[in-house]
């Protein structure tokens, strides 16, 4: 039998079988973070000025906002927003956002925040430019995303550089 017979009998006894794609872990109902009376400076220093902004926060995944909308039903078209401005609601970061930054080589982001074109989206809760965000969000605030999430903030580089102006 020749090659392209085989491979064309080989080609008509595939079978295509659909994957389920693994559900989001469910994200607990946050409970709206009480503020210390006397909060503590968050711990953090300032890495050296990089031509792109850094980004101080967490990676999470298109998934993880999805789960985030406790609305019944969860509206998929608004996923990014609702799940968004619900965990800003509940940490009180009025400045947190979430921003697209390159995976770092090390330490990175897990493979499943990971996007096709090999970017990350971050919960930002601070931009490296002090004058951008003159209100920190405090210590206990951080650590309640921390515990959220599982996982430690770090410094990530995003996607955009710096405008000529900054």
């Amino acid at each position: 039998m020749s090659a392209s017979k085989l491979l064309h009998q080989s080609m008509q006894n595939l079978s295509l079988v659909e994957a389920k794609a693994k559900p989001p872990p469910p994200v607990p109902p946050l409970v709206p973070l009480e503020r210390p009376s006397e909060p503590h400076q968050l711990a953090i220093s300032y890495p050296p000025r990089h031509r792109h902004t850094l980004y101080y926060g967490f990676s999470i995944s298109k998934q993880w906002l999805y789960s985030s909308d406790h609305l019944d039903p969860p509206d998929y078209d608004c996923y990014f927003l609702r799940g968004y401005q619900y965990i800003r609601w509940a940490v009180k970061i009025h400045f947190l956002g979430v921003e697209l930054c390159f995976q770092a080589k090390k330490d990175g982001a897990p493979p499943d925040h990971v996007k096709a074109n090999g970017n990350v989206l971050v919960l930002s809760v601070l931009p490296d430019e002090e004058v951008d965000n003159p209100i920190r969000p405090v210590q206990e605030q951080v650590d309640y995303l921390t515990e959220l999430l599982g996982r430690k903030p770090r410094w990530w580089v995003g996607i955009w550089p710096r405008n000529d102006w900054e």
